[in-house]
Order: C-alpha cells, then sequence, then structure tokens
C-alpha cells in the first residue's frame, strides 16, 4: 500500500460490513469522510480484543476503534517516527523488530474506499491512480497496531 488512501464510510456502514460485535467509538471521536488520509491522522480500525473494563477470562470481540495511523512501536522514546512506519513488507514483518511484536500479537483491518499509488510521467512529475474494489465495496487492508505510552508518565 501507498501513503495515501480514502476512507468515508460511516459507522453504521462499518458495524455490518463487518459484523461487529461492539462499537468503541464515541460520538466524539466520529471521523468525518477523508478522501485522502495521511499518516498520523485518525481513522477507523476493526480490532478483535477485549474492552479494558472487561475481566481476563472474557471472550474477544471485534469492534470498531479510532485508531493514529502510523505504528509507533511500544518501546519508543518518541512518538514522530510513527509518520514513517505506514508500511510493513510481508517478507520481513516477522522479523523487522518494530513490527515483530505487533505483526505476532495485535492485527486489525483498516477500512478504505481504496488507496493511491502514484506514476512517474514521462514528462516528469507524478501521477495518482486510485485503486479501489471494481464493486465499489469496503476495502478491508491489513493493518498492526500497537499501544505507545509516554515513557515519562
Amino acid at each position: 500500500m501507498c501513503g495515501r488512501y480514502g476512507a468515508s464510510w460511516g459507522v453504521d456502514h462499518l458495524v455490518s460490513e463487518f459484523d461487529l460485535d461492539s462499537v468503541d467509538v464515541p460520538v466524539e471521536e466520529r471521523l468525518e469522510p477523508d478522501y485522502n488520509v495521511a499518516p498520523t491522522k485518525p481513522v477507523y480500525a476493526v480490532v478483535t480484543r477485549r474492552g479494558r473494563d472487561e475481566p481476563a477470562d472474557a471472550e474477544a470481540t471485534r469492534r470498531l476503534v479510532t485508531l493514529q495511523w502510523g505504528l509507533v512501536p511500544f518501546w519508543s522514546k518518541d512518538p514522530k517516527g510513527g509518520a514513517r512506519m505506514i508500511n510493513a513488507r510481508v517478507e520481513t514483518v516477522a522479523e523487522k523488530p518494530a513490527f515483530r511484536e505487533a505483526f505476532a500479537k495485535r492485527r486489525c483491518l483498516l477500512p478504505a474506499d481504496g488507496y493511491y499509488e502514484w506514476y512517474v510521467q514521462q514528462a516528469g512529475g507524478k501521477q495518482p491512480f486510485f485503486i479501489r474494489r471494481r464493486d465499489g465495496g469496503t476495502l478491508a487492508m491489513a493493518g498492526l497496531y500497537e499501544f505507545w505510552r509516554h515513557p515519562a508518565k
């Protein structure tokens, strides 16, 4: 995937599309359609987890949450690197220190309309192309997530 994508689906559509058990998107975190999602922006993700207040033996459920796009490894001292960590390669995701733990334990789906790829034109410059499903349906992109907390807090 490239560095930008489009995400215009609303919560009701995503709950139906992904057959979600629970919705963890407070009204103040509802996202407006965005046809140019860039790293560090808030995005919807479908995760399978227990809630914060649920007991450890409770069954995990599939839920819709809001995350910031860009992986900040749990061991990082600063969140600034998250804007650069948006594409994990399938060939190395299980070995790279920044992705290894998230790949093993924290996978998610990122609902999208499609994503952009840029092609270099012969005359110079780049031309964006929007790649989407032929039927216009929801594209579910594979994602990883991490929990990051400021070391000083």
